[in-house]
């Protein structure tokens, strides 16, 4: 398995004002020992040929990764826009995920909530099935696995069920973002477990208050806050499909007054205290 960083990008990090921002970030993550780092598909067809060589050196130099995260066509579009945004990707991806060492891709859903009316949950299930079908087909050719991140938007066990009905796809489980949806940590990760093939590791610290009715959640050093993040590497590591390939990035969500840097090391500490995948 694999750590990298997703961020969020604090300006004492790395040199904003570098306009070769992805080796500034890739080159930033090495200095702290990270091996990954993510960027969107859109990203690196905007760049020159000569940058992303750059990148692509680096990253071969220091043994270092770069995950892909790439779109799909609206839920509700129909199947020929559905092949059109999978051929795109079809076309742009390998040469990328060679030259870049990719593990893996992932995407969001961006098709609301689960707790909107705008159209029945079922709906959007299957239509989202219908859309990332070609698109992870995409991804497989390319050698990379695709996953869908639950992004405070659907369940985990939505996610589940999607990808019980979607060849090839798998879950980008985000840890922290079980809070925003309401769901309890734990069960949550018991159901995305047996999909789950990386995902930003991230913690909170949450509290419920009752005046307005909230529910507050914080940053957190990881390992520190309610995500029960020891408790969840245990899951993955007896239910992922195959642990010694997660690609975990940390997102780290930085308490406030803290700095940036030691709750970086703090967390990486704790990551680097958990058990390393078996070989069994």
């Amino acid at each position: 398995m694999i750590w990298g960083f997703a961020g969020p990008w604090y300006g004492d990090l790395y040199d904003h004002t570098r306009t070769d921002r992805l080796l500034a970030r890739l080159e930033a993550m090495h200095g702290f020992g990270v091996e990954m780092i993510s960027t969107h598909l859109g990203e690196l067809a905007r760049m020159a040929d000569a940058e992303i060589d750059r990148v692509a050196a680096f990253a071969a130099d220091h043994d270092m990764h770069v995950n892909i995260g790439v779109g799909h066509a609206p839920w509700n579009a129909d199947a020929d826009a559905a092949r059109r945004v999978a051929d795109d990707a079809a076309a742009k991806l390998p040469a990328f995920s060679e030259k870049l060492r990719s593990r893996i891709c992932h995407t969001g859903a961006g098709a609301g909530h689960r707790f909107d009316r705008a159209a029945p949950l079922e709906a959007r299930l299957e239509g989202l099935a219908r859309v990332l079908a070609p698109v992870a087909a995409a991804c497989k050719a390319a050698g990379m696995k695709l996953g869908i991140e639950n992004h405070g938007d659907f369940y985990c066990s939505d996610w589940a069920t999607l990808c019980d009905a979607t060849p090839d796809l798998y879950i980008f489980l985000d840890t922290g973002n079980t809070f925003l949806i309401g769901e309890r940590p734990l069960p949550a990760y018991e159901v995305a477990a047996p999909y789950t093939i990386g995902g930003h590791f991230k913690d909170h610290r949450v509290n419920p208050c009752y005046d307005p009715l909230r529910f507050e959640i914080a940053g957190s050093v990881l390992g520190e806050g309610d995500a029960h993040l020891r408790e969840c590497w245990d899951i993955l590591l007896a239910k992922a499909p195959d642990p010694r390939s997660l690609a975990m990035e940390i997102e780290m969500i930085r308490p406030e007054g803290m700095d940036t840097a030691e709750c970086l090391r703090k967390t990486l500490a704790f990551c680097h205290s958990l058990p390393e995948p078996s070989d069994d």
